[in-house]
């Protein structure tokens, strides 16, 4: 699993709404995401602000902030190198491998859930979209 900074990315495919699907994580993994107002984020190319629904939970005891991020809004995706993905999680703080690989098994046997794997950090052009917190 790449490590760069004190992230990592994961990508979902999920034929579910997004509150539905972290519903189900918190119902599955006793967390707490809530949903944050959408991000706005401007796309150069596009020449247009884009709106991403995007859902945060904080886990105080381990330093480790969990984000949920849509890929996909009316105006394009989030990132454009992972149009096959449905959902971003951005996993910031203390990165412990074991925890993660658990959270991604757990997420993989969702209903709903088909895949949930490992982004390679070296393939995103554009990092910055993930520097906002």
């Amino acid at each position: 699993m790449a490590m760069e900074e004190d992230f990592c990315l994961l990508g979902v495919v999920a034929d579910e709404p997004d509150y539905k699907l972290c519903w189900r994580i918190n119902q599955a993994l006793e967390l707490g995401f809530e949903k944050l107002d959408d991000l706005k984020l401007f796309h150069r190319k596009l020449q247009e602000e884009q709106l991403f629904s995007n859902f945060v939970y904080r886990d105080e005891d381990a330093l480790v902030t969990y984000r949920i991020i849509k890929n996909r809004s009316e105006q394009g995706y989030f990132l454009d190198e992972l149009k096959n993905l449905d959902y971003l999680v951005h996993i910031q703080g203390e990165i412990i491998t074991e925890k993660i690989n658990a959270f991604m098994q757990i997420l993989g046997t969702l209903s709903h859930v088909r895949m949930c794997v490992p982004v390679d950090l070296k393939k995103i052009r554009n990092k910055e979209r993930l520097l906002l917190w």
